[in-house]
């Protein structure tokens, strides 16, 4: 008698407990089904700063020239090193081209910089093509996540959940409600905070990463038992507790 009222009982718990920690692991819980401009946030476009390195391709008609204006464009395969090639944006913003000279790129978009460049170049040249993209874009991803490190961006467009996806989703104990993003701007360190269960995280202007962001995930309260193989196991403990129980019950 006592199995009979304690099984649907144990099932009653295990889907309220369920329904509660869904509620608190799962992103931006407070968007309701939206559509149309209300639910659409404009880009921030990637601002260049010193230190970065640029590949600024530039094309013309005749090769030669070409060949003159591209002298320092190596492919990192060619190169061997590892290292990226291109123009290194000096501390005051500045990168130097063959023939043009140095111009300021210092927070500029890659297209301002290809007008920028076109500009020069149609002082002696015609018929131009210039191509500019940031090629050490990395940023890091430290604390309660499963892959911590260092990872790669080969676009110029990088989301706070772009890097959570790299580094593998936050682990089940990490604190969504208060991520932290260490950003340099101008040489100085910048501090901001986001919270992943608020849908105004989608506007932040931390919400799209820069060139050497470093984002700390802080652990939870339960982050001691992280390395536990219970709680890493637990969603599929209640769901064959859930699915015996429910068994039980249609059998009596």
């Amino acid at each position: 008698m006592g199995l009979k009222f304690s099984l649907p009982l144990i099932l009653v718990l295990i889907i309220v407990m369920g329904c509660s920690s869904t509620r608190k692991l799962t992103y931006f819980n407070d968007i309701a089904a939206a559509t149309g401009a209300d639910s659409l946030h404009r880009m921030q476009q990637l601002k260049i700063q010193p230190g970065d390195i640029l590949q600024i391709i530039i094309t013309t008609p005749d090769k030669d020239v070409s060949q003159i204006y591209n002298s320092n464009v190596v492919s990192n395969s060619a190169s061997g090193s590892g290292i990226e090639q291109g123009y290194l944006v000096d501390s005051a913003g500045y990168v130097a081209l063959p023939v043009i000279g140095k111009i300021n790129v210092k927070g500029k978009t890659t297209t301002a910089i290809n007008d920028l460049v076109s500009q020069e170049l149609d002082k002696t040249a015609r018929n131009t093509y210039v191509s500019t993209r940031l090629v050490n874009f990395r940023i890091s991803v430290l604390g309660d996540v499963a892959h911590p490190g260092s990872f790669r961006i080969g676009a110029e467009r990088a989301s706070i959940l772009d890097a959570l996806s790299m580094a593998g989703d936050l682990n089940l104990t990490a604190k969504r409600n208060d991520i932290m993003i260490i950003r340099e701007i101008n040489g100085i360190k910048t501090y901001g905070f986001v919270n992943l269960n608020d849908s105004k995280t989608l506007s932040s202007p931390y919400y799209y990463l820069s060139n050497n962001d470093v984002i700390y995930v802080k652990p939870g309260p339960g982050s001691k038992f992280a390395t536990s193989k219970i709680i890493q196991l637990m969603p599929a403990i209640i769901g064959v507790i859930s699915l015996i129980t429910t068994i039980v019950i249609l059998n009596r």
